[in-house]
């Protein structure tokens, strides 16, 4: 295929077999129309190999593209498990990476890597695409056939890292979501560059709306023009454009459920003309930022032979409510109600400090009830009391939880949610400082209703259905 344009601005023509578009990208690519009585297929897969789709150029008997092989994800998992240190941050490895150059991903492709291969996840991108005969499209093979410098003007140069985390998926800029920002604030007649760096795992194609910017790509004064650049992971891209508009102008990834959960900023024109069809841009502005700090719910309850268990949450980005109840249908098995308000502060929202509240009741002779696993007295009887306490997610998503209550006891919990046994059997764990336990297994019918059976060392066996809001 021959490149001619990207995103609607003219290129240089280049010849590749293969490119990866992102979202929102467009690219205008020019194909030779086969001989008579040949039709060639044009196939177009989904990065994740679930789903293609095709067209066939010219007239005849159909030439099949071979399709693409699945992907090898747990190679491509190994290799970002290595680079991700326990801040969250990326090990790069020494490595400085630009403009799709080098596709960390590329192990995972078999097109690319080889179907078996071993021991070469670390080939460069060069050496790749020697060794397999297809070119693939990169940002540094653009050029623009017409100078594109920007007028004169004083820079206005800003740095964005693009960050998030996989676990409450949450997306950001410099660690903040949009609506923790204020509008940045440009000029007309400024040139603004934007050096990005992305520390994440994913791929985020940012846009810009109502600009192109030139990608500096080693291509001088006729550095391409484009509104999307698909970032991979570890790169760093600078683009520049000028200040040449009025009004608000969204940045953001376009991937929708990044930006929806944050990853974007507003450029905001100074002493602009004021916009007819926005009377009140200060209302219209809280609107934009509503579904930035969305409260969203979730509820699950275990409907079962020997009690009823659930949980419940209401929060946003950072904070969160959260609550458990276990409400046996006898005095012996016990009734217990926890609740507790807090808010994620590291960056990968893996620390929870919280206050709370906890109500149980048993029938116990707490005289015959054994010292909880510190060899203090157990907090397994009744009690109303408030506490305050930590939660912090290990390795492997265990989290572990600590807290204090007001009649002075101290308590801590260790559980694991959610244990992917199958495709649709899923195991819980849990087990606490005063000798509590919990198993349960659920087998998922829709993403609403699950079979289940668990073991509450209180409560005892149950089988029964688990409905999830």
């Amino acid at each position: 295929m021959e490149v001619v344009a990207s995103d609607g601005a003219d290129v240089e023509p280049v010849a590749v077999d293969r490119f990866i578009i992102g979202t929102a990208e467009t690219y205008d690519v020019i194909v030779t129309l086969p001989a008579a009585n040949t039709a060639y297929e044009l196939l177009a897969t989904a990065e994740d190999r679930t789903r293609s789709t095709s067209v066939y150029i010219g007239d005849g008997i159909r030439q099949l593209a071979s399709p693409l092989q699945p992907l090898k994800y747990f190679e491509g998992m190994k290799m970002m498990n290595d680079m991700m240190r326990m801040d969250g941050n990326l090990d790069d490895m020494g490595m400085t990476m630009s403009l799709q150059q080098m596709d960390m991903n590329e192990v995972m492709y078999p097109e690319i890597s080889g179907a078996a291969q071993t021991g070469h996840e670390h080939m460069d991108h060069a050496d790749m695409q020697a060794s397999t005969g297809i070119t693939t499209l990169n940002y540094g093979m653009l050029r623009a056939p017409e100078p594109t410098v920007l007028p004169p003007g004083p820079i206005k140069e800003l740095r964005f890292e693009l960050t998030g985390n996989m676990n409450r998926y949450l997306w950001s800029i410099n660690n903040r979501t949009i609506s923790e920002t204020d509008k940045i604030m440009i000029r007309k007649g400024e040139n603004v560059r934007l050096i990005l760096h992305n520390n994440s795992m994913m791929r985020h194609p940012m846009h810009l709306h109502g600009h192109f910017f030139r990608v500096l790509n080693g291509q001088g004064d006729h550095a391409p023009l484009k509104n999307v650049l698909d970032i991979m992971p570890m790169e760093t891209d600078t683009i520049e454009f000028a200040g040449t508009e009025d009004g608000d102008w969204f940045f953001h990834c376009h991937i929708l459920y990044h930006m929806m959960s944050g990853m974007g900023r507003v450029f905001s024109y100074a002493d602009s003309i004021p916009n007819p069809e926005l009377p009140d841009p200060k209302r219209a502005y809280r609107n934009f930022l509503k579904e930035d700090k969305h409260w969203h719910l979730k509820a699950q309850n275990d409907f079962a032979t020997n009690g009823l268990d659930g949980e419940l949450m209401f929060g946003e980005k950072r904070w969160m409510f959260q609550a458990e109840w276990r409400l046996g249908y006898t005095e012996e098995h016990g009734r217990e109600v926890e609740a507790r308000f807090g808010r994620y502060v590291d960056r990968m929202q893996w620390l929870f400090p919280y206050i709370g509240a906890d109500w149980r009741t048993a029938a116990l002779d707490m005289h015959e009830v054994p010292d909880n696993l510190f060899g203090k007295p157990n907090t397994k009887g009744e009690r109303q009391t408030l506490n305050i306490g930590l939660r912090y997610t290990l390795p492997f998503l265990f989290i572990l939880d600590g807290h204090v209550d007001t009649d002075g006891k101290f308590r801590a919990s260790l559980m694991r949610e959610d244990i992917a046994l199958t495709t649709r059997l899923r195991m819980d764990l849990m087990g606490n400082s005063d000798l509590e336990y919990m198993g349960r297994l659920r087998y998922i019918l829709t993403k609403n209703i699950a079979a289940s059976t668990h073991y509450d060392s209180d409560m005892g066996l149950g089988v029964g259905v688990t409905l999830t809001y």
